[in-house]
């Protein structure tokens, strides 16, 4: 059975394997606010420039990059929408 998402073959933890790469990087950028540092997750990339450039060998996958730093200006928060605007109860 392959996974419609990924194309990954469902074998063992291999499927899941990105699943757990994006929480671990999505841990790293909150660690990283919570200490005032910045990053920018980055998905759409060529990976075969990227697996050259940081010589990642051929039989790994690169799933995502993700840079960190220091911003040089902190952004208001944005204005949120009302709860009942986003949220239902016991219905659609």
């Amino acid at each position: 059975m392959e996974c419609a998402y990924t194309g990954l073959k469902h074998i063992g933890t291999r499927m899941w394997s990105i699943i757990d790469t994006t929480i671990a990087l999505q841990n790293m950028v909150i660690a990283a606010w919570a200490m005032e540092v910045g990053s920018c997750w980055i998905g759409d990339f060529n990976e075969d420039k990227v697996k050259k450039l940081l010589r990642i060998p051929n039989n790994w996958k690169v799933v995502a990059l993700i840079s960190f730093g220091y911003p040089a200006e902190k952004p208001h928060p944005k204005r949120k929408k009302p709860l009942d605007a986003i949220v239902s109860f016991n219905k659609f």
